[in-house]
């Protein structure tokens, strides 16, 4: 994008695409290698297991594509009676806790959502097991010290008191991001970024799902601390990943008012700062 920024810049920091699910599109993958973002091919992707089941197909992915790839393990609420009957085994817990211990990464997708039901019954998921099952993965994290990466869908104020119970215990992961994140402005200025809990928090935008409403994501963008704005796709595809990175950027650089190579470099900082990296995986010369 040269007509967008001058040539002959300083190498462009890693792109972090900080949660997807593009192992769950395997024909998209030839991609990787290929693809750009703003002129780029220095991009990273977190690929957010949901289920036991897709485990091993993170697992294989961060194997086959080693720095392009930050594994995620974890169980999505969605599949929260899946647990409950036992189709996922009791066992999950020490798979889990292997996986992110062998592997690195972090844990997710994890989380609570009041509205979603279950397409065969059409009720909605169970929400206390939800609850539970959260808390445990929360512990997990807690006791690998890894990151976590948590959807929320009306159910902020449940996810806050989960979250300050676990403080209260000395017992939060040491970073928690909001992936996607639907809440309003001031949930984030009056109760996420207060305390010590703010301390923990980041939150993540997509174009995918905050696309949808430009000026409310403006305000939430604008009510993020500048240090914890992270940015993803949100999508199972990669071949479509690399524009929609494109499209979030160029909405949170336009909400905080910054040129697009600053975006950039602030993105992938802050993204380092998540994973718990001190330098970008990969960097390269782009005509940003």
């Amino acid at each position: 994008m040269a007509s967008e920024a001058s040539a002959g810049r300083a190498p462009l920091p890693c792109i972090y695409d900080v949660h997807c699910h593009i192992h769950e599109t395997p024909a998209s993958l030839d991609t990787l290698g290929a693809g750009r973002v703003f002129g780029s091919d220095s991009v990273v992707f977190c690929t957010q297991a949901t289920q036991y089941t897709d485990w091993d197909d993170v697992k294989r992915l961060k194997e086959q594509c080693n720095r392009r790839i930050i594994p995620a393990f974890g169980l999505h609420p969605w599949f929260v009676e899946r647990v409950q009957s036992g189709e996922i085994p009791f066992s999950w817990r020490d798979r889990l806790r292997e996986l992110l211990q062998t592997h690195g990464g972090i844990l997710g997708e994890c989380g609570l959502d009041k509205i979603a039901k279950n397409p065969a019954t059409h009720k909605l998921y169970p929400f206390e097991p939800q609850i539970q099952l959260f808390k445990e993965q929360l512990q997990i994290a807690h006791d690998l010290s890894v990151p976590v990466s948590v959807h929320c869908v009306r159910a902020f104020g449940s996810l806050v008191d989960v979250l300050k119970e676990a403080e209260a215990q000395g017992m939060l992961p040491p970073r928690i991001m909001l992936h996607s994140y639907s809440g309003s402005p001031d949930m984030l200025r009056q109760i996420l970024f207060k305390g010590q809990l703010g301390k923990h928090i980041y939150i993540s935008f997509s174009w995918f799902v905050n696309g949808r409403n430009e000026q409310k994501s403006r305000e939430c963008i604008a009510a993020v601390p500048e240090d914890r704005l992270l940015i993803e796709s949100d999508l199972h595809d990669a071949k479509s990943a690399f524009s929609a990175l494109e499209h979030i950027i160029r909405l949170v650089a336009s909400a905080r008012g910054w040129a697009l190579e600053e975006a950039c470099c602030r993105l992938a900082a802050n993204s380092r700062a998540f994973f718990g990296m001190d330098t970008d995986i990969f960097t390269t010369i782009s005509n940003l």
